[in-house]
């Protein structure tokens, strides 16, 4: 009588082979998802074909031992016909499978657009160990090398070592992107890869080495995991979006924004610049009448900061271009400051909280921007006897840096601060709000290569934090668009 529990007999014998064939189709059903979300994107068409590769090693196994026999009986095709199949669907998924994950992870890395030219040569050079292990052992008698100790260390060395550079390349690329916008999107995208592709490293080969082939099986094991993927992919489709799905409300592209808001930004920019032209007359008029020379160089240096910001740029446009330079974080909270606590219109205070002196390598005219946008809607949130805070820290340390605007207004609940970087969002009162001041934040901070981000209590105001990278000077053009998120005008 066979006393083996029924998880040793799996680890042996398998699993059925129909429940190979569920593990196959979703992984080509999470793959699917994933190259619809953008099927133009590199990065996408390569993380699809990784899965297709890796779902050959279910599918062979299924198509020799369930369904191969049935066929082989029915006289549909040959014993050796169906030990060729076995044999070259091995040589793809033992040779091939990992080429294409690290070629997944440079795009991943984004050294096809930072070092193109030792990209396209790593491209090539990935798959030679892969012609030379096809010399070596040839595609189509992998069936029988299979039993071959030098086979499986060969093959067990070559996988692991692609996935360890790989692996590494992927957390490399995390790291130098931890401020971004788009690291948690990243994250996301990178666990639901990791954490399979490191489950069947372990599992499928070393027991060759070992000499333990009571656990051959054990990588089948992999459908529970493959389970778990699709939950967890699932999970966040519906909640904030993976890999740029989000089923809540649309499949967008997580790599770009939203392009309708172009012809609004030509007729706003359009309809400042009359405005600013009768703002300038008033203020010559207010000058000539006697008017405090403090309150008249505001408004003249308002003026002049708009006419600036408009001819730089289309106003809350998709595409924003930086001028970096070294920028006196300081001086610029300082004279917002005077300037809002001096304003006509007082509706509160802005005060200055600890700052560090090092500068900040940014567009001090856009910052300038966001900073204003931030400043007004802390005071309208705060009401009339509120406070807005700024402060600066430089984490050189850390290689970033963080500028943060507090409120002491009503705050927000956790379902607001996720709508409020959307295009068109307010949470102002009246139809004079576009909802755009904080969707142009987003877009900056990101062209930045930095994020932007609001924390929150209804009663208890509210933090909005900007995070820069901190790094050399350079002058560059950055499509600033949001995948996810845009604002609270």
């Amino acid at each position: 009588m066979d006393s083996q529990p029924a998880w040793m007999h799996i680890l042996t014998d398998g699993i059925p082979g129909e429940l190979l064939l569920v593990l196959t189709i979703l992984i080509w059903a999470i793959f699917g998802m994933i190259l619809g979300s953008n099927a133009k994107s590199r990065l996408n068409i390569w993380c699809f074909c990784s899965g297709m590769l890796f779902s050959v090693g279910a599918l062979k196994e299924y198509l020799f031992y369930t369904l191969g026999p049935i066929l082989v009986e029915k006289g549909i095709w040959t014993i050796r016909f169906s030990e060729t199949l076995y044999s070259l669907l091995s040589a793809v998924f033992y040779y091939l499978s990992m080429p294409a994950v690290l070629i997944f992870c440079l795009y991943f890395h984004h050294l096809d657009q930072t070092r193109a030219r030792l990209f396209h040569c790593l491209r090539l050079l990935i798959y030679l160990p892969a012609l030379v292990l096809s010399i070596v052992f040839p595609c189509t008698q992998t069936i029988t090398f299979q039993h071959l100790p030098a086979f499986c260390l060969a093959v067990g060395i070559y996988n692991w070592c692609y996935g360890l550079i790989g692996t590494g390349v992927m957390l490399h690329a995390l790291m130098e992107e931890r401020m971004s916008a788009h690291f948690r999107q990243r994250r996301l995208a990178a666990a639901s890869l990791l954490v399979p592709l490191w489950f069947w490293l372990v599992s499928a080969f070393p027991y060759h080495a070992l000499g333990m082939p009571n656990l051959s099986k054990l990588w089948q094991i992999n459908l529970i995991v493959v389970l778990l993927v699709l939950v967890y992919f699932l999970y966040h489709a519906f909640r904030d979006g993976i890999w740029g799905i989000r089923f809540r409300r649309e499949i967008y592209d997580w790599n770009n924004g939203n392009r309708v808001l172009q012809k609004n930004a030509h007729y706003v920019g359009h309809a400042l610049k009359n405005d600013l032209s009768k703002i300038e007359w008033c203020t010559d008029f207010l000058a000539s009448q006697g008017t405090s020379p403090r309150e008249v160089d505001i408004l003249r240096r308002s003026a002049a900061h708009l006419k600036q910001f408009i001819s730089r740029t289309q106003l809350y446009s998709e595409k924003i271009t930086l001028l970096l330079e070294e920028c006196d974080i300081p001086a610029l909270l300082h004279s917002l400051a005077e300037e809002f606590n001096v304003s006509a219109e007082k509706r509160g205070s802005v005060q200055i909280d600890a700052c560090d002196t090092e500068p900040l390598l940014c567009d001090p005219a856009h910052l300038e921007e966001v900073l204003r946008n931030l400043i007004v809607n802390g005071l309208d949130a705060a009401g009339k006897n509120g406070k807005v805070v700024l402060a600066y820290r430089n984490l050189s340390h850390k290689h970033g840096a963080v500028i943060s605007v507090t409120d002491n207004g009503r705050g927000m609940d956790v379902e607001t601060i996720k709508q409020i970087f959307e295009p068109y969002y307010t949470t102002k009162a009246g139809g004079e709000n576009l909802g755009l001041g904080l969707y142009y934040c987003w877009n900056v901070m990101n062209a930045h290569g930095g994020s932007i981000r609001a924390s929150s209590r209804p009663g208890q105001g509210s933090t909005f934090s900007l995070l820069f990278p901190v790094k050399r000077k350079k002058r560059r053009t950055a499509d600033g668009t949001n995948p996810n998120h845009s604002g609270r005008g």
